[in-house]
């Protein structure tokens, strides 16, 4: 072996590059060997959907803060009530 030579063999043909720019149709705007069709409609109404239920669960939590709160100031009354009396 030469000095500056590499000992590593190149598979590909001096003729082929790497680059696969020369098969893509600049028509399109299709990336891949593969498209994909997408549903618009349906994209929108599972995004509609998803933020409906993260709302409801929001909403939901809300509740039961507000049901605790007012169970706490419940007890918190019927306990002050209870002292008023004399044993």
């Amino acid at each position: 072996m030469k000095h500056g030579e590499s000992d590593v063999d190149d598979d590909l043909p001096d003729d082929e590059t790497d680059d696969e720019e020369d098969d893509v149709d600049p028509l399109t705007d299709n990336v891949g060997d593969t498209s994909v069709e997408i549903n618009v409609e349906q994209l929108i109404q599972e995004i509609e959907m998803q933020s409906m239920t993260k709302r409801l669960d929001r909403e939901a939590a809300a509740r039961r803060r507000l049901e605790e709160l007012m169970e706490q100031k419940r007890a918190k009354k019927e306990l002050e009530d209870f002292e008023d009396y004399e044993i």
